[in-house]
């Protein structure tokens, strides 16, 4: 089960602190960006850590003659890292 965890202070400095719990068809993604549409944008190129199943993951691809070519997958929850493979047509 997901809960967001939500703060936040108002113009005379007091702090609240919400919880919400998240449905059962439902899960809660934080991105950093600057707009709605980067975050949008980075939200659809999230990738699943195979091992805890957490979100909370960063990739980067590494390419050869402009053709992506390795994926580097790292997991901020468990730590789990790993290089595989690109095929061809993803």
């Amino acid at each position: 089960m997901q809960y967001l965890i939500r703060t936040l202070t108002d113009s005379t400095g007091y702090t609240f602190t919400e919880t919400i719990k998240a449905r059962e068809n439902e899960t809660f993604t934080v991105v950093d960006a600057e707009s709605k549409e980067e975050a949008e944008r980075k939200s659809k190129d999230l990738i699943q850590c195979p091992k805890c199943e957490s979100w909370n993951t960063e990739h980067e691809y590494m390419y050869a003659e402009n053709t992506p070519v390795y994926l580097y997958f790292m997991c901020n929850d468990c730590n789990s890292k790993y290089v595989d493979h690109v095929k061809k047509g993803q």
